[in-house]
Protein backbone atom coordinates (compact mmCIF):
# COMPACT_ATOMS: atom_id res chain seq x y z
CA UNK A 1 0.00 0.00 0.00
CA UNK A 2 1.58 2.92 -1.19
CA UNK A 3 1.54 6.35 1.37
CA UNK A 4 -1.60 8.21 -0.38
CA UNK A 5 -3.75 5.19 -0.08
CA UNK A 6 -2.85 4.75 3.62
CA UNK A 7 -3.51 8.81 3.88
CA UNK A 8 -7.10 8.08 2.24
CA UNK A 9 -7.66 5.40 4.06
CA UNK A 10 -7.66 7.30 7.20
CA UNK A 11 -9.32 10.08 6.12
CA UNK A 12 -11.95 7.47 5.41
CA UNK A 13 -12.02 5.89 8.82
CA UNK A 14 -11.55 9.32 10.31
CA UNK A 15 -14.86 10.30 8.31
CA UNK A 16 -16.77 6.74 9.50
CA UNK A 17 -15.77 7.25 13.09
CA UNK A 18 -17.07 11.31 12.75
CA UNK A 19 -20.63 9.95 11.94
CA UNK A 20 -20.42 6.48 14.47
CA UNK A 21 -21.01 3.85 11.56
CA UNK A 22 -19.30 1.13 10.56
CA UNK A 23 -16.79 1.18 7.41
CA UNK A 24 -18.84 -0.55 4.42
CA UNK A 25 -18.12 -3.86 3.05
CA UNK A 26 -16.56 -3.83 -1.02
CA UNK A 27 -17.30 -7.63 -1.89
CA UNK A 28 -20.91 -6.44 -3.32
CA UNK A 29 -19.65 -6.41 -7.31
CA UNK A 30 -17.39 -10.24 -6.46
CA UNK A 31 -21.42 -11.53 -4.81
CA UNK A 32 -23.41 -10.36 -8.03
CA UNK A 33 -20.89 -11.62 -10.73
CA UNK A 34 -21.01 -14.77 -9.20
CA UNK A 35 -24.11 -15.17 -8.27
CA UNK A 36 -25.01 -14.00 -12.29
CA UNK A 37 -22.31 -16.39 -13.46
CA UNK A 38 -23.50 -19.55 -11.08
CA UNK A 39 -26.89 -18.92 -11.96
CA UNK A 40 -26.89 -18.56 -15.85
CA UNK A 41 -23.95 -21.76 -15.77
CA UNK A 42 -26.29 -23.77 -13.85
CA UNK A 43 -29.63 -22.86 -15.67
CA UNK A 44 -27.16 -24.13 -19.02
CA UNK A 45 -26.44 -27.18 -17.37
CA UNK A 46 -29.98 -28.15 -17.00
CA UNK A 47 -30.61 -27.33 -20.15
CA UNK A 48 -28.20 -29.80 -21.89
CA UNK A 49 -28.93 -32.32 -19.32
CA UNK A 50 -33.06 -32.31 -20.59
CA UNK A 51 -32.24 -31.92 -23.96
CA UNK A 52 -33.68 -28.29 -23.86
CA UNK A 53 -30.80 -26.88 -25.26
CA UNK A 54 -29.12 -27.90 -28.57
CA UNK A 55 -26.07 -29.33 -27.69
CA UNK A 56 -24.36 -32.80 -28.01
CA UNK A 57 -23.95 -34.60 -24.71
CA UNK A 58 -20.61 -34.20 -24.00
CA UNK A 59 -19.28 -31.50 -26.08
CA UNK A 60 -22.55 -29.06 -24.56
CA UNK A 61 -20.86 -29.73 -20.87
CA UNK A 62 -17.10 -29.32 -21.87
CA UNK A 63 -18.20 -26.02 -23.68
CA UNK A 64 -20.22 -24.85 -20.71
CA UNK A 65 -17.71 -25.42 -18.19
CA UNK A 66 -14.63 -23.95 -20.29
CA UNK A 67 -16.34 -21.11 -21.02
CA UNK A 68 -17.39 -20.91 -16.91
CA UNK A 69 -13.42 -21.00 -16.17
CA UNK A 70 -12.37 -18.27 -18.64
CA UNK A 71 -15.43 -15.69 -17.73
CA UNK A 72 -14.40 -16.47 -14.41
CA UNK A 73 -11.14 -15.90 -14.26
CA UNK A 74 -11.36 -12.97 -16.47
CA UNK A 75 -14.38 -11.00 -14.19
CA UNK A 76 -11.91 -12.18 -11.32
CA UNK A 77 -8.89 -9.60 -12.43
CA UNK A 78 -11.24 -7.29 -13.34
CA UNK A 79 -12.78 -7.10 -9.64
CA UNK A 80 -9.54 -7.21 -7.68
CA UNK A 81 -8.46 -4.21 -9.70
CA UNK A 82 -11.77 -2.36 -9.17
CA UNK A 83 -11.26 -2.83 -5.07
CA UNK A 84 -8.30 -1.21 -5.00
CA UNK A 85 -9.54 1.99 -6.40
CA UNK A 86 -12.11 1.92 -3.10
CA UNK A 87 -11.52 3.86 -0.28
CA UNK A 88 -11.65 1.04 3.11
CA UNK A 89 -9.78 -1.25 1.47
CA UNK A 90 -7.95 -1.63 4.87
CA UNK A 91 -10.46 -1.59 7.08
CA UNK A 92 -11.06 -4.84 9.63
CA UNK A 93 -14.09 -6.07 8.13
CA UNK A 94 -12.90 -5.57 4.41
CA UNK A 95 -10.06 -7.18 5.44
CA UNK A 96 -12.15 -10.50 7.04
CA UNK A 97 -14.52 -10.40 3.91
CA UNK A 98 -11.79 -11.02 1.05
CA UNK A 99 -9.78 -13.34 2.93
CA UNK A 100 -12.80 -15.85 4.27
CA UNK A 101 -14.13 -15.60 0.87
CA UNK A 102 -10.59 -16.41 -0.75
CA UNK A 103 -10.69 -19.63 1.61
CA UNK A 104 -14.00 -20.53 0.58
CA UNK A 105 -13.16 -20.41 -2.94
CA UNK A 106 -10.36 -22.84 -2.31
CA UNK A 107 -12.18 -24.95 -1.24
CA UNK A 108 -14.75 -24.95 -3.45
CA UNK A 109 -12.13 -25.14 -6.45
CA UNK A 110 -10.66 -28.53 -4.19
CA UNK A 111 -13.94 -29.87 -4.38
CA UNK A 112 -14.46 -29.74 -8.04
CA UNK A 113 -11.13 -30.95 -9.00
CA UNK A 114 -11.47 -33.67 -7.08
CA UNK A 115 -15.43 -34.60 -8.17
CA UNK A 116 -13.76 -34.24 -11.72
CA UNK A 117 -10.63 -36.46 -11.35
CA UNK A 118 -13.46 -38.89 -9.43
CA UNK A 119 -15.26 -38.78 -13.13
CA UNK A 120 -12.45 -39.47 -14.86
CA UNK A 121 -11.14 -42.13 -12.76
CA UNK A 122 -13.68 -44.16 -12.16
CA UNK A 123 -16.30 -43.18 -14.85
CA UNK A 124 -19.08 -41.88 -12.15
CA UNK A 125 -20.91 -38.95 -14.57
CA UNK A 126 -22.60 -38.04 -11.49
CA UNK A 127 -19.57 -37.46 -9.58
CA UNK A 128 -19.90 -33.62 -10.38
CA UNK A 129 -23.04 -33.35 -8.91
CA UNK A 130 -21.49 -33.32 -5.44
CA UNK A 131 -19.80 -29.72 -6.47
CA UNK A 132 -22.54 -27.16 -5.47
CA UNK A 133 -24.14 -28.56 -2.47
CA UNK A 134 -20.80 -28.46 -1.24
CA UNK A 135 -20.10 -25.31 -2.34
CA UNK A 136 -23.51 -23.34 -1.09
CA UNK A 137 -22.44 -24.82 1.87
CA UNK A 138 -18.86 -23.21 2.00
CA UNK A 139 -20.92 -19.93 0.77
CA UNK A 140 -22.92 -20.02 3.61
CA UNK A 141 -19.90 -20.17 5.77
CA UNK A 142 -18.14 -17.42 4.18
CA UNK A 143 -21.27 -15.11 4.69
CA UNK A 144 -22.03 -16.06 8.02
CA UNK A 145 -18.10 -15.01 8.80
CA UNK A 146 -18.36 -12.05 7.77
CA UNK A 147 -21.48 -10.99 8.47
CA UNK A 148 -20.05 -11.46 12.55
CA UNK A 149 -16.59 -10.38 11.47
CA UNK A 150 -17.70 -7.55 9.73
CA UNK A 151 -20.82 -6.39 12.32
CA UNK A 152 -23.35 -6.71 9.41
CA UNK A 153 -26.01 -9.09 10.86
CA UNK A 154 -28.48 -8.33 8.01
CA UNK A 155 -25.73 -10.45 5.46
CA UNK A 156 -26.85 -13.94 8.45
CA UNK A 157 -30.03 -14.66 7.03
CA UNK A 158 -28.48 -15.18 3.68
CA UNK A 159 -25.68 -17.31 5.56
CA UNK A 160 -28.43 -19.50 7.05
CA UNK A 161 -30.50 -19.76 3.26
CA UNK A 162 -27.43 -20.90 1.64
CA UNK A 163 -26.07 -23.64 3.97
CA UNK A 164 -30.19 -25.07 3.76
CA UNK A 165 -29.61 -24.61 0.19
CA UNK A 166 -26.48 -27.09 0.45
CA UNK A 167 -28.11 -29.49 2.47
CA UNK A 168 -30.84 -29.51 0.05
CA UNK A 169 -28.71 -30.13 -2.72
CA UNK A 170 -26.28 -32.86 -1.17
CA UNK A 171 -29.68 -34.86 -0.81
CA UNK A 172 -31.13 -34.07 -4.09
CA UNK A 173 -27.69 -33.76 -6.26
CA UNK A 174 -28.08 -36.13 -8.75
CA UNK A 175 -31.73 -35.04 -10.03
CA UNK A 176 -32.07 -32.84 -13.37
CA UNK A 177 -34.11 -30.28 -11.28
CA UNK A 178 -31.64 -29.55 -8.80
CA UNK A 179 -29.84 -26.99 -11.48
CA UNK A 180 -32.20 -25.02 -11.44
CA UNK A 181 -32.75 -25.04 -7.54
CA UNK A 182 -28.77 -24.19 -7.40
CA UNK A 183 -29.44 -21.07 -10.13
CA UNK A 184 -32.21 -19.84 -8.29
CA UNK A 185 -30.24 -20.27 -5.15
CA UNK A 186 -27.67 -18.46 -6.30
CA UNK A 187 -29.42 -15.50 -7.04
CA UNK A 188 -30.71 -15.64 -4.14
CA UNK A 189 -27.97 -15.66 -1.88
CA UNK A 190 -24.72 -14.57 -3.89
CA UNK A 191 -26.51 -11.71 -6.07
CA UNK A 192 -29.66 -10.31 -3.35
CA UNK A 193 -26.65 -9.77 -0.72
CA UNK A 194 -24.53 -8.24 -3.91
CA UNK A 195 -27.10 -5.49 -4.98
CA UNK A 196 -27.27 -4.45 -0.89
CA UNK A 197 -23.67 -3.91 -0.43
CA UNK A 198 -23.23 -2.19 -4.03
CA UNK A 199 -26.02 0.02 -2.58
CA UNK A 200 -23.74 0.77 0.45
CA UNK A 201 -20.55 0.80 -1.09
CA UNK A 202 -18.66 4.23 -0.92
CA UNK A 203 -17.97 5.70 -4.53
CA UNK A 204 -14.98 8.21 -3.12
CA UNK A 205 -13.20 9.39 0.26
CA UNK A 206 -17.04 10.54 2.27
Amino acid sequence: MTREELLEDLAYARSLAEEGRQAPLLGGAHLCFWGTLNAVAFSAHWGILTGFLPFAEGAGFAVLWLGYGVIATIGAVLLRSRIRSKPGVASIGVRAERTVWIGAAMAVVAIALGSIGRMMLTGDDAAPNAIFGAAFALYGAALFATSKLSQQNWMTPFAWLSILAGGALSVFANYDWAYLVAAAASLAVLLAPGILLLRREPASIV
